[in-house]
């Protein structure tokens, strides 16, 4: 892995935007019908270029924006090999280790050939920096156009009329739809013991007010457990079981507004505040890092705790391998508070990450060429489900069948994901539901997705709201979100329900001084210019 050093270049990034803008004018499978459906990828046909593609030995530079990223190395793992196999490409992977490398390269005219992030993608939307991606396809591989869903193209197309890139994890409505597939593995979960609960009695465990009882009856008789134990940077799972979001939200009358200033905000600053007065939330909690979070809810000392979906299994396999008498297991329940539930995910995502063909590429033919071949469904099934017969089968149902010993091999040898530069959410959604054939004692976070999906709101056109890089609006957002980082765990650790209330009003007071309105009238601007490109996709 190549590493690159981080200068300050701000003042050259600025100018080298400034100056490019002026000379300008989660594992799903599309079919050759332009558009994604619900067949799988390996049922779905091809269409075939008119002549056999170039398939010689070429390599590109490749930045991937991802600090976290599980490969940063080619050609070592099956997957990556397969794709040079099949298309000739390899890829030459630098990794960043942090969000503003990139911008130094770009400020520093020293792109790389290929860029992988959801960092400001907005920088990369300048046919000076980056070759839109309409023009290659229409020059160098014209029946790539007829197999794009014309939905996926709008919500991609830049100011200019352009789109760049065709962010990865998209899913349409009729792939929303297929039973196979579900929402992402990301979203919030909260947990409980299960065995804990069973030595109380299975107490009822259908509101906020049965939660709360649940938590003095464990701190009661296990005085030595942490209660109930927050991901320290994940969006709070009891948080969205009261109907709320720290992201854009709409209201009643189709208002859109910041996140923390839903009124109903209040009655989540009072829950939490009531857990932590009474000990069931532990003022330590608010300190931990991630991966402190992680190995105390994997030590057995935990009774409940919130993450992603995921967190149950994980904590599972744990907990088994090391002989921890313990059993994770999700709420799935609308809890409802005062008789009220207000359990409503909204799905706004039109896809997540953004591949950039940069004006760096030696061959920008091959390029699109590779982006073609990732966006098929023969390379969507490849990079996401593996080599068919090695790494999975399908049975009947278009569900994978994984081969003995699958759930072993670690990600460096097979490469299943990483290299999923065009994935989309229903590939991923099927191998998500896969679990409970492959991997049956540890697949409730498929349950629990199941679960979800009976309650989420689609609303692609929030998607939208999000202001533009280099705006008053997106340094209104930036101070707003931190004054909220900054705000949150006071407002929580109060000595009393009065000062919850004036810490929360003075919250709102603040973000209005900061340009709360500004950024407002900014976001449902947005939101209208979006519900009308999406109606006029209608007609």
């Amino acid at each position: 892995m190549k590493k690159v050093g981080l200068i300050v270049l701000s003042f050259v990034l600025t100018a080298v935007i400034i100056s490019a803008c002026s000379n300008t004018g989660k594992n799903g499978a599309e079919s050759n019908r332009g558009k994604e459906t619900n067949e799988s990828p390996s049922n779905a046909s091809n269409d075939t270029s008119s002549e056999s593609p170039d398939v010689s030995p070429i390599t590109f530079q490749t930045y991937i924006d991802f600090d976290w990223y599980p490969l940063d190395t080619w050609g070592k793992d099956d997957v990556s090999k397969e794709i040079t196999k099949r298309t000739g490409v390899s890829l030459d992977v630098t990794k960043g280790t942090d969000l503003k490398q990139l911008q130094i390269l770009l400020a520093t005219d020293q792109l790389p050939e290929l860029i992988f992030t959801s960092n400001q993608v907005e920088f990369y939307h300048n046919s000076n920096i980056v070759y839109p991606w309409d023009e290659l396809i229409e020059k160098f591989a014209p029946e790539f156009m007829k197999e794009l869903d014309p939905v996926e193209i709008a919500n991609n197309t830049a100011e200019d009329g352009h789109f760049y890139t065709l962010k990865t994890h998209y899913t349409n409505n009729e792939a929303w739809d297929n039973p196979n597939n579900l929402p992402s593995v990301g979203g919030p979960g909260l947990f409980v013991r299960e065995d804990i609960m069973q030595e109380i009695g299975n107490p009822p465990l259908e509101s906020f007010e049965d939660l709360l009882n649940v938590y003095r009856q464990v701190q009661q008789k296990y005085p030595d457990l942490a209660v109930y134990l927050p991901h320290p940077s994940w969006q709070n799972a009891i948080l969205e079981l009261m109907g709320l979001s720290t992201t854009p939200y709409v209201d009643a009358n189709g208002q859109v507004h910041v996140g923390f200033t839903n009124p109903d905000f209040i009655d989540y600053f009072k829950f939490m505040n009531t857990l932590y007065r009474e000990g069931l939330l532990k003022a330590e909690s608010f300190t931990y890092k991630p991966e402190q979070f992680t190995q105390i809810v994997n030590s057995g000392k935990v009774f409940s705790a919130s993450y992603n979906t995921h967190l149950g299994d994980e904590a599972n396999k744990v907990y088994d391998a090391n002989g921890i008498k313990a059993h994770m297991v999700p709420v799935m329940k609308a809890l409802t508070l005062n008789g009220d539930s207000r359990f409503k995910p909204v799905d706004a995502s039109v896809g997540w990450a953004s591949f950039f063909i940069t004006k760096k590429v030696k061959d920008p033919a091959r390029a699109i060429q590779l982006v073609k071949f990732l966006k098929s469904p023969e390379g969507v099934a490849l990079t996401q489900w593996g080599i068919e017969g090695k790494h999975y089968t399908l049975n009947e149902e278009g569900l994978l069948l994984r081969p003995e010993g699958f759930n072993d091999l670690p990600i460096t040898e097979t490469g299943i994901g990483p290299w999923y530069f065009q994935a989309s959410g229903l590939a991923d959604g099927i191998a998500t539901t896969s679990a409970k054939i492959s991997n049956p004692k540890y697949s409730q976070h498929v349950d629990l997705l199941k679960f979800r999906k009976k309650y989420y709101e689609r609303n692609p056109a929030l998607s939208f709201v999000n202001p533009m890089a280099e705006t008053d609006e997106i340094n209104i957002n930036a101070k707003l979100n931190e004054l909220f980082g900054n705000t949150q765990t006071g407002i929580i650790m109060s000595k009393n329900e009065a000062e919850v209330e004036a810490k929360f009003n003075k919250l709102l007071a603040d973000a209005k001084q900061i340009g709360l309105d500004k950024l407002e009238a900014y976001m449902n601007e947005q939101y209208k210019k979006a519900q009308a490109r999406y109606e006029t996709l209608k007609q």
